[in-house]
């Protein structure tokens, strides 16, 4: 009676063949996840400066005939007086909301932050010295390096953003729009991408109504005041509409090159683990043949190579996992936490999505082995050549 197949024994055999393609499985584990995790802090360090600022802090600006005035009759000193009168009413009655704790009408500056993939602004209100100190506690956030602003021109901003755009304390941030006036003087320590300042005398460019509530869709109590936000004239950065902007312009985005990038590995993987692996079996064709003479049956061969191929799968996962987990690792404290970025380690989905990889390409190998096995005869046919 012929001995068990033993699986474990062509492996300790032909250990270069077998970490060829257990290697060729994990880079391809790597590959898939690295992408995602890299693209996706593009959309995690979004997601806090789109969405999770919008809990705390609002920006609203209108156009004058928004407001209901008369832009195409009036001068524009006419024009800048009702609408400074309207935005101030507009501003009073937004205050009496619940949830709203304060309102200011105030110019708004904008921090560039570099992404993986793109850019986002970082608004920055500037408002009177002496309503810095509570804007703060109302970030929860504090002073770790420098001084508060004491003068026009002067802002404070959080550590992240400082790496993010390479600022020290002393830097003018955005020289080429704004012409040098604005001069980090403070570095904070909070959760949010944040900052604020004061503004330079008389600069009145780029006034928004800075709203700080815990209200999500501020265009519908616009709406209960009779103003209709109109999308080519009017912009309303609250949480409702930072999540619109995350999934069309972030989310949408990356999911769409992350499929792209699964899809073309797959492909690239599928094709040549199939051509490798039709190799490897062809090179067995005479070993399969010997066996069948001396009394082994195809399902035992077929059972043996099974084994061999969820060792060789689970060992690429196996191996994947482990570089993965080193390289998010590194990845986090050398590339991204040094550029101020946003990061998470586990991605369920993906993971799925590479089982579901691993699944199809084990069912795909089972042709060449089934085929490999339907060619077998007897000892007469060992030097037959398998294709």
């Amino acid at each position: 009676m012929p001995q068990k197949l033993s699986a474990m024994r062509y492996i300790k055999n032909n250990r270069r063949r077998i970490a060829v393609l257990i290697v060729s499985l994990a880079l391809c584990f790597v590959a898939i996840y690295l992408t995602q995790f890299l693209l996706s802090s593009t959309e995690e360090t979004s997601r806090s400066l789109l969405v999770d600022n919008m809990r705390k802090i609002q920006f609203i600006s209108l156009a004058g005939s928004s407001l209901g005035i008369d832009v195409e009759h009036l001068s524009d000193e006419e024009i800048n007086a009702e609408y400074e009168e309207k935005i101030d009413a507009l501003a009073q009655r937004l205050g009496a909301y619940d949830g709203v704790k304060k309102v200011y009408y105030a110019p708004v500056l904008y921090v560039d932050f570099q992404l993986i993939v793109g850019s986002v602004g970082i608004e920055i209100p500037l408002l009177p010295g002496e309503e810095l100190p509570a804007m703060l506690e109302y970030f929860d956030a504090e002073l770790s390096d420098g001084r508060l602003p004491e003068s026009p021109g002067e802002i404070v901003l959080d550590s992240a953003s400082m790496k993010n755009n390479g600022y020290q304390i002393g830097d003018y941030i955005n020289e080429q729009d704004y012409g040098r006036k604005y001069r980090v003087v403070g570095i904070l320590r909070c959760r949010s991408y944040f900052g604020c300042g004061i503004p330079v005398d008389g600069w009145t460019w780029n006034q928004q109504l800075v709203v700080l509530s815990e209200i999500d869709d501020l265009s519908a109590v616009l709406r209960e005041e009779g103003v209709v936000v109109r999308e080519n004239y009017d912009t309303v950065a609250d949480y409702v509409n930072g999540e619109k902007v995350l999934k069309e312009e972030v989310t949408e985005v990356i999911g769409g090159s992350v499929k792209i990038v699964y899809i073309g590995i797959s492909v690239l993987l599928l094709i040549s683990l199939t051509l490798v692996y039709m190799v490897y079996l062809r090179d067995r064709h005479n070993e399969w043949c010997l066996y069948c003479s001396i009394g082994f049956s195809r399902k035992e061969l077929y059972l043996s190579i099974l084994r061999e191929l969820l060792f060789v799968f689970a060992s690429g996962l196996l191996l994947g996992g482990v570089v993965i987990v080193v390289s998010v690792i590194v990845l986090k404290y050398s590339l991204l936490e040094p550029q101020g970025l946003r990061c998470r380690f586990f991605y369920p989905q993906t993971l799925s999505e590479i089982v579901c990889l691993y699944g199809f390409l084990f069912g795909v190998l089972q042709i060449p082995v089934r085929w490999g096995l339907f060619r077998i005869r007897t000892i007469d046919v060992m030097d037959d050549e398998l294709y």
